[in-house]
C-alpha cells in the first residue's frame, strides 16, 4: 500500500490524520460532557441535540490539521527568522478560523432552514464570529503551538543524533589511526628480535621466528576487521607474541595465563594487551639479560575486567626511573580513552612491577 508523507523521515499520512482526528474527537467529547454535566448540577433538562450541534465545531479542525501542519512544517524548515515565521502562522490560522466558521454556519443554516426562514446565511455567520471567535483561536493557537514543539524537538533530536554519529565516526576514526600507530611500532620491536638472532648466526631459529611473525600478523590484519573481539582471542594472540620471544630467549623467559573461564567471552578492544606485555619485555626482562618471568591474570570484580601484567625479575632493577609510557602504551590509554572516557584505570604499581587495566564489561547492546 502506497502512502504520501507530510514530513521527513517517511512519516505516514495516515497516522498523522488518526493522531490528529481522535484529539479533536476527545475535545470535542469533553466540550459536550462539561455542557451537560453543567445542566445535570443545575437539576435541568439537557438538550442533547443542541448540545452535541453547538459544539460540533470542534470536529470542523480535523480536515483543515493536515493543512495547517503542512504549512507549518514547511515554513518552520525554511524560515528566515521567527518574526516572518511566525506572521505567517498567524495568516494561515485567520484563513482556517474563517474555514470552521463557515462550515460551523452551514451546518446551522440547513439545521434551522425550515424553522427560521427568517434567518439568513450572513445572519448566523456574522453572529458566529463574535460568538465563536474567541474559542477557536484558543483552539488554533494550541494547534499550531503544538506543531511547532514538536517540529522542534523533532529537529532536537535529528541534531542530537547527528552529532551523535559525527562524534562516533571522529572515534571510530582516531581509533584506526591509533591502531595504524601501534602496527609499525610492534613490528619494529619484531623484526629487531629477528635480527638478534641473525646476529648470533641462529639462522634456523631465525626463520621458525618469521614464521611464527608472518602467522601472527596475518592474526593482526584478521582482529583490525573487528572492533571488538573475545578476551580469549586476545589471550591467544598474546601467548602467539609471547612465544615468539621465547624462542628467541629460550628458557630464560617464562611466561603463565591465570585467567578465570568466566571472563573468556567478555569483549574488549582488539590488540590492547599487546603494548602492556611488550612494555614488560622491553623495560623489565630485557635488561634483565633476557631472563624473567610474565604473568598475565584475568579476573572479574564489581561488574569489571580486572587484567594484570606482572614482570618477575632476578635482579632488583630501577623500574620507576627507566619506566615512560611509550607510544604503544600511550595509544593504549587513548583508545581506552575513546572506548570507555572515565570508566577505565591503566596503571603501573613499581612496587610489584605490575601493571593493571580495569574496564566495565560491555552488553551487546552497549556496542
Amino acid at each position: 500500500m502506497t502512502t504520501h508523507t507530510i514530513k521527513s523521515g517517511q512519516y505516514p499520512l495516515w497516522r498523522f490524520l488518526a493522531i490528529s482526528s481522535g484529539v479533536w474527537f476527545l475535545v470535542f467529547a469533553l466540550t459536550v460532557s462539561e455542557s451537560l454535566f453543567f445542566y445535570q448540577i443545575n437539576q435541568k433538562p439537557a438538550p442533547y441535540w443542541n448540545i452535541i450541534l453547538n459544539d460540533l465545531f470542534i470536529l470542523c479542525w480535523i480536515p483543515i490539521s493536515p493543512v495547517l501542519y503542512f504549512f507549518t512544517k514547511r515554513w518552520y524548515k525554511h524560515k528566515s527568522n521567527w518574526l516572518n515565521f511566525s506572521l505567517k502562522l498567524l495568516l494561515i490560522l485567520i484563513g482556517a478560523l474563517a474555514f470552521v466558521l463557515f462550515s460551523e454556519s452551514l451546518i446551522h443554516y440547513f439545521e434551522r432552514l425550515g424553522s427560521d426562514r427568517e434567518r439568513t446565511f450572513d445572519n448566523i455567520y456574522f453572529q458566529l464570529i463574535s460568538f465563536r471567535f474567541h474559542s477557536n483561536l484558543i483552539l488554533g493557537l494550541g494547534f499550531l503551538a503544538t506543531s511547532v514543539a514538536a517540529l522542534a524537538y523533532t529537529e532536537s533530536r535529528k541534531l542530537a543524533e547527528r552529532q551523535e554519529a559525527l562524534n562516533r565516526n571522529l572515534v571510530e576514526a582516531q581509533l584506526g589511526i591509533l591502531k595504524a600507530q601501534m602496527k609499525p611500532h610492534f613490528l619494529f620491536n619484531s623484526l629487531h628480535a629477528i635480527s638478534g638472532l641473525v646476529l648470533k648466526k641462529e639462522n634456523d631459529l631465525a626463520i621458525t621466528v618469521i614464521a611464527k611473525l608472518s602467522d601472527l600478523l596475518r592474526e593482526s590484519l584478521n582482529m583490525d576487521e573487528k572492533n571488538w573481539i573475545t578476551l580469549k582471542e586476545e589471550i591467544d594472540f598474546i601467548k602467539r607474541y609471547l612465544e615468539i620471544y621465547a624462542l628467541r630467549f629460550g628458557e630464560q623467559l617464562t611466561y603463565t595465563f591465570d585467567i578465570e573461564e568466566e571472563t573468556e567471552l567478555v569483549l574488549v578492544p582488539p590488540a590492547f594487551l599487546q603494548p602492556i606485555v611488550e612494555n614488560a619485555l622491553v623495560h623489565r626482562v630485557i635488561p634483565n639479560d633476557n631472563r624473567g618471568h610474565v604473568l598475565v591474570k584475568a579476573y572479574i570484580q564489581n561488574d569489571n575486567l580486572n587484567i594484570s601484567v606482572k614482570d618477575i625479575v632476578e635482579t632488583e632493577l630501577q623500574f620507576d626511573v627507566q619506566y615512560k609510557e611509550g607510544m604503544g602504551l600511550g595509544n593504549t590509554r587513548k583508545r581506552l580513552a575513546s572506548l570507555f572516557g572515565d570508566h577505565f584505570k591503566l596503571k603501573f604499581d613499581p612496587v610489584i612491577c605490575t601493571t593493571e587495566v580495569v574496564f566495565p564489561i560491555l552488553n551487546t547492546s552497549d556496542l
